[in-house]
């Protein structure tokens, strides 16, 4: 999906936008203000206080029944508020019909709702329509954003949804929202009913759309991965109340309370990492024995996708080092075995050493990896970039070998010993 694509379509109006900001003096695109909604005796929204700037995603996460979806429908009006004020770009939308605004906020759903006797074109097109658009106006402007969302205009625009796959049918969704070009998005967990490759791709393709043009974006979800990845500004809620309003790492680092930790996932916070010691940034290292010959290490190197091997006796203790450079420099010489060319000189540490001593090894060291050893030399793992990722991306993991991240620069997360 080219980005070209969205500075031609988008760009314009997203510069014209900015200057009408100016002029308002405001940078808020979406206010409650004391909003609350009841059913019967069920408070589904109260009390709630969030302002949405402009530009920004806001992702509305909380347990089923929490409140978000009905605080994204009061925007629209498809919902309306018992009590409070909504504002979208300033103006209180009570004071606008529900058909007018309705037709300047671009809305997503998880259930799609193409009509299904509408080609692809005429889904994409409904608002436009509905605005008096003209033929040639409609004809290119489903050409722009098919092309937007990676699908061929010949091929699909006079097909009907049936002929096309949930992935697809949600990307003509998103088009659809875009067609009329709204300053303001709402997307009701769109891409929840999708398979994880489609979901990921459409949250990718949703970043870069955002990047380019800026709109403003409410979006509800139930996954906390999908809201921290694409979210300017979490919003979570509880019992129809706001809990915390934050941006992703305001909120990982300053949890509002229990519930927030216990909803986000306790793994999710780096505050350990502050403190970590080597042996919670420590992973399994793929070794080889000093009797073995460099063609073996070449084989072991390739099998595990790492560029360095640590020596170690039958006992495990370590001996040393052996990376492509002593390997290239007696290649040729059948006889070498790995004792006669390795190299002793590896800094190495124990597993009580401060991270940030190691972190400190592994930006000087040239091969990018320490290996740990105990008070007998016997080595234990290794500290790689990579494994210092994953501690800090969760510290809390009960075994954080498990937790390893390749990296093919260092040493692989791989576990490989020799019987």
């Amino acid at each position: 999906m080219a980005l070209g694509i969205f500075r031609y379509v988008f760009a314009p109006t997203a510069r014209r936008e900015r200057r009408k900001r100016g002029k308002n003096m405001t940078t808020v695109a979406v206010r409650f203000l004391g909003v609350s909604k009841r059913y019967g005796s069920s408070q589904a929204v109260s009390d709630l206080n969030l302002s949405i700037g402009y530009g920004k995603i806001a992702t509305l996460i909380g347990p089923s029944g929490c409140g978000k979806t009905t605080s994204l429908k009061m925007i629209n009006r498809l919902i309306e508020p018992d009590e409070g004020t909504i504002e979208v770009e300033g103006r209180d939308i009570q004071s606008v019909s529900a058909v007018e605004l309705r037709r300047n906020i671009g809305y997503v759903i998880q259930q799609i709702g193409l009509f299904p006797h509408m080609t692809i074109e005429e889904n994409i097109t409904l608002v436009l329509r509905l605005k008096g658009a003209k033929a040639k106006t409609l004809r290119r402007r489903t050409e722009e954003l098919l092309d937007l969302i990676g699908l061929d205009p010949a091929f699909y625009r006079n097909r009907y949804p049936r002929e096309l796959s949930g992935g697809q049918q949600q990307r003509i969704g998103v088009a659809r929202a875009l067609a009329s070009d709204p300053s303001i998005i709402l997307m009701d967990e769109p891409f929840s009913a999708l398979d994880p490759i489609s979901r990921e791709q459409l949250q990718d393709e949703l970043l870069k759309l955002q990047s380019a043009v800026q709109k403003t974006i409410v979006f509800v979800t139930h996954d906390m991965d999908e809201a921290l990845k694409i979210g300017d500004v979490i919003v979570l809620m509880r019992h129809g109340q706001l809990v915390q309003a934050a941006t992703p790492d305001q909120l990982l680092r300053h949890p509002a309370d229990r519930f927030v930790r216990e909803f986000v996932g306790e793994k999710r916070f780096s505050q350990r990492a502050l403190l970590a010691k080597a042996r919670d940034g420590m992973t399994e290292a793929v070794t080889i024995r000093p009797s073995q010959g460099l063609a073996e290490a070449i084989s072991r190197m390739r099998l595990h996708h790492v560029n360095a091997l640590i020596v170690t006796d039958r006992h495990d203790h370590y001996l040393g080092v052996l990376g492509p450079q002593e390997i290239y420099l007696h290649f040729g010489d059948e006889a070498k075995q790995v004792a006669d060319v390795m190299r002793r000189e590896q800094t190495i540490t124990l597993p009580d050493a401060d991270m940030a001593d190691v972190f400190s090894y592994l930006e000087k060291g040239a091969r990018g990896f320490v290996p740990v050893v105990d008070d007998d030399d016997r080595l234990l793992g290794v500290v790689t970039r990579a494994s210092v990722i994953a501690m800090i991306a969760t510290p809390h993991a009960s075994s954080p070998e498990k937790e390893a991240v390749s990296d093919e620069l260092v040493m692989a997360n791989a576990a490989a010993k020799l019987e």
